[in-house]
């Protein structure tokens, strides 16, 4: 016989028969029943007499045999509290109340998105966005699933452990096919008050972002997937946050290995290998209730990037560049790939409180070098000296959420400007673009919501197109209808179910982004059907 009360359960080998009980030896609700052999049958179903009487005996001894244990226990735990307590009033002083944390312990939470759509010609749903970051009606599946854990001791130090699970890709009842996606979004352990003060540790693989333009699924200012760690310090109205992570792209121009010979097969061995170090330092300074109906805040935002230096070797990859230049193909071919720096600056100024549930955020920022093609990208467009020098980014971008009792009003936009590091000024790679989106909605009910969005977006390239060898500007117009079931009033409310109609114009430049066989580029108005759901419950990373 072996007793557990930890788990709550007991188990006793008696004629080949296992009876799961809770910590009070009653028979548990989700499991009423016997275990014979792995096989759970309803608790007395084509019972004997006899096993009727064998189980009504194993309860009466393991009632027996745990309760002096179980009163055991109580007297330990009445005796050590009164101890503790006798110790701490010794001096006349009275014992001192751990904090309390009700978020300690696990935690579950989630976001997700999921859509099915028609374009009304057997076709899934036109997605007309040509910019970087368009309308997110048009968006995928996506799912994170976060499992995390808090923990506090009682001189107030505390943990958290957190998992973020993501999915994406088609879904397999729809293409039947076992393709979806998986990445671990976040993956760290954080640390507080373990100093007086207001300071955070943090070490692993995280998102690491701040404020976003919900209707553009944007983060215009910080929004780094890192690798690393970092701390975080509040006081006096102020928040500052540094952090420093590197990453290491599976290219050739970052990662290059040769297979050798071996004892049993071959191995593998690294001959280049070259880590991004990335660091950002963010400061945030808040005014609460500066005015009756206002508060703000406003932060400086920074981020260094570096790549060091590498040889580039010949490979296979490359023969049809070779070819495509007219070179003779060497396989001997080497190149230095130089060290690379970049550096962002920006600034964000928000604004909440002017009515329920209300935000203005307005972003500002600059990119230069390495870090104007972002931290995952690949770039292209070098200068003479193969590296990023003299390319840029220039963003600025709003968002604004704004409600009352029977309706309300999201908005974001932005303008970008990028430019590579090549020395030409006027090609396709060097480019305006931008948009803007507005959602007002009508709380008919508490739950049901009738919603409009109505979006502009554009895009001009300092080049030619390369068709017709005219400067072109593609312009797209998007007009969308969307009843919804909600949680609650306001715009945040989530989880949402909606119908989703959007018809969009695109002129003719527009229309020349499709392929010149694509049927598509011979019609104006593009439709898109679809029914979504969108949801966060808890989650650790999208909080309206």
């Amino acid at each position: 016989m072996r007793r557990r009360f930890g788990e709550g359960w007991i188990a006793l080998p008696i004629f080949r028969m296992s009876i799961k009980m809770d910590r009070c030896l009653s028979v548990t609700p989700a499991k009423a029943g016997v275990q014979i052999e792995k096989t759970w049958i309803p608790a007395c179903a084509g019972m004997t007499t006899f096993e009727h009487g064998v189980i009504l005996l194993g309860t009466l001894i393991l009632f027996l045999l745990s309760s002096p244990a179980l009163a055991s226990e109580e007297a330990d735990s009445e005796e050590a509290a009164t101890t503790a307590e006798d110790e701490s009033t010794a001096d006349g002083e009275k014992p001192v109340e751990p904090a309390a944390h009700p978020e300690d312990g696990f935690h579950f939470g989630t976001y997700g998105r999921v859509q099915a759509s028609s374009d009304f010609d057997g076709r899934l749903g036109d997605n007309t966005n040509i910019v970087a970051h368009g309308a997110r009606l048009m968006e995928g599946p996506y799912v994170e699933l976060d499992f995390g854990y808090t923990k506090h001791t009682d001189d107030d130090f505390g943990v958290r452990v957190l998992t973020t699970l993501a999915l994406f890709g088609d879904v397999l009842h729809y293409t039947g096919e076992v393709e979806q996606l998986i990445a671990l979004r976040n993956l760290y352990a954080e640390v507080e008050h373990f100093l007086p003060t207001d300071l955070r540790v943090w070490i692993g693989s995280r998102m690491y972002r701040g404020d976003d333009v919900y209707l553009l699924d944007f983060w215009p200012l910080d929004n780094l997937n890192t690798y690393g760690g970092g701390v975080q310090w509040d006081g006096y109205g102020l928040r500052f946050q540094w952090h420093m992570g590197v990453n290491r792209l599976l290219n050739k121009n970052n990662l290059r290995t040769i297979q050798t010979p071996a004892t049993f097969g071959a191995d593998e061995i690294t001959v280049m290998e070259r880590q991004k170090l990335i660091t950002s330092l963010k400061a945030t300074y808040f005014a609460f209730k500066v005015a009756e109906k206002l508060s703000l805040k406003a932060s400086l935002y920074g981020e260094f990037h570096h790549l060091p230096t590498g040889e580039y070797e010949y490979s296979d990859e490359d023969a049809a560049y070779f070819e495509q230049f007219g070179l003779e193909t060497d396989a001997d071919f080497k190149r230095d790939l130089p060290a690379d720096n970049g550096f962002v600056v920006g600034a964000q100024l928000g604004l909440w409180d002017f009515s329920p549930s209300s935000h203005l955020n307005l972003f500002f920022r600059y990119a230069r070098d390495l870090a104007a093609y972002g931290e995952w990208a690949l770039p292209w467009g070098l200068a003479s000296d193969r590296t990023t020098s003299s390319a840029q980014e220039f963003v600025m971008a709003y968002a604004l959420n704004w409600e009352s009792h029977s309706v309300g009003l999201l908005s974001g936009g932005y303008a970008r400007y990028f430019e590579d590091a090549d020395a030409e000024r006027y090609d396709l790679d060097d480019y305006w673009e931008g948009i803007l989106s507005m959602r007002p909605a009508i709380f008919v009910t508490r739950h049901y919501h009738q919603m409009f969005e109505i979006s502009h977006q554009w895009k001009r390239p300092n080049g030619l197109a390369e068709e017709t060898q005219q400067h072109l500007v593609p312009q797209v117009v998007q007009l969308s209808v969307i009843p919804a079931l909600s949680l609650d009033r306001g715009m945040y409310q989530r989880p949402q179910l909606r119908l989703v109609y959007t018809a969009s114009y695109l002129n003719g430049a527009a229309r020349q982004l499709y392929p010149a066989w694509d049927s598509a580029r011979d019609r104006a108005w593009h439709h898109f059907f679809g029914a979504q759901a969108e949801w966060w419950l808890d989650s650790a990373t999208y909080k309206p």
